[in-house]
């Protein structure tokens, strides 16, 4: 034991078929049909740095607590991941446990063990698998974040690009948000209106395929609802701190209902993937073109140390 909290990192996978249906399969099986595309799915492996444990920086028991954490992931990606050979893979943010707070000499360290963490370089039959990143509230903070250091957004975007896409995979779209800009305070950022402008445009545009809607920080849902039988802790309720004068987010647990309804009718996805909760969760949002499922966490395969500000 490293004396903190476990964090728990998820790896699983969606099968498109050709007639846009999905399956969520926790455990791939060993034949998937010709017609489907497979889509491994990791949420918040917040590699473990200085903010974890309060170690002091350069000191042995830091570096032997990054080389095991380290060490743990890479074989479980190794062993759970890249065996099933998926035609993409999905980040859904939260890489580095503190990666606001990091010098840039730090983060790119940070960076480097990332990279040789999740390197697609052993999976010989295709190496060049998509990879498409999702910002967390670990990458660049929350909306209050912003207006005080916004170089943690261009530092994020020099490396792991936008922050708000779209991408085809099999027929089905797949919509990228920096949930982290969507709720604000009275100002409206730059970031907020370019998020917002985004999702807009999708909307008024073609909707000849099934959307799946990637956020990492998890639509509203009333307090004490059920995610189901494979949770292992009990549900998380709302929590939204502001900052001072209303300038602002600091944090929250999920978007707030009306950021969540916005969203949920602007793109009308088939299903919602999202992270930051550090335990699985699946519940079903009623909308008026009918109920949307969204999964938190299918199934947990990469463990790292983390702080008890986990999420």
């Amino acid at each position: 034991m490293l004396g903190s909290e476990t964090c728990i990192s998820t790896a699983y996978y969606l099968t498109l078929a050709q007639v846009c249906t999905f399956t969520l399969l926790p455990y791939l099986p060993l034949v998937v049909q010709s017609n489907h595309v497979k889509v491994a799915v990791i949420a918040d492996p917040q590699l473990m740095d200085r903010t974890s444990l309060s170690l002091p920086p350069g000191s042995v028991a830091l570096q032997a607590a990054e080389f095991f954490t380290d060490l743990n992931m890479r074989r479980s990606f190794q062993s759970v991941v890249l065996p099933f050979k998926p035609d993409v893979v999905l980040f859904l943010g939260d890489y580095f446990d503190g990666g606001t707070y990091l010098s840039d000499e730090e983060w790119q360290d940070s960076l480097f063990r990332f990279k040789h963490i999740f390197s697609m370089s052993e999976q010989r039959t295709n190496p060049h698998v998509p990879i498409y990143y999702l910002s967390g509230n670990h990458d660049i903070g929350y909306s209050a974040f912003h207006s005080v250091h916004p170089e943690v957004i261009s530092r994020y975007e020099k490396e792991f690009g936008p922050r708000n896409f779209q991408f085809l995979s099999g027929k089905v779209d797949f919509v990228v948000v920096d949930a982290q800009t969507l709720d604000g305070g009275a100002t409206q950022s730059k970031e907020r209106s370019s998020s917002w402008e985004f999702i807009k445009t999708l909307s008024a545009g073609n909707e000849s395929n099934p959307k799946i809607l990637l956020t990492h920080i998890p639509l509203y849902r009333p307090d004490n609802t059920p995610c189901g039988p494979h949770r292992s802790s009990p549900a998380i309720n709302q929590r939204i701190y502001s900052a001072a004068m209303d300038q602002g987010i600091k944090y929250q647990n999920y978007l707030s209902k009306q950021t969540s309804d916005l969203l949920l009718g602007l793109l009308k996805p088939i299903l919602v993937l999202s992270g930051h909760d550090h335990d699985q969760c699946t519940v079903v949002h009623s909308t008026p073109f009918g109920p949307v499922m969204e999964v938190t966490k299918v199934l947990s395969y990469l463990v790292a140390a983390c702080t008890t500000r986990c999420i």
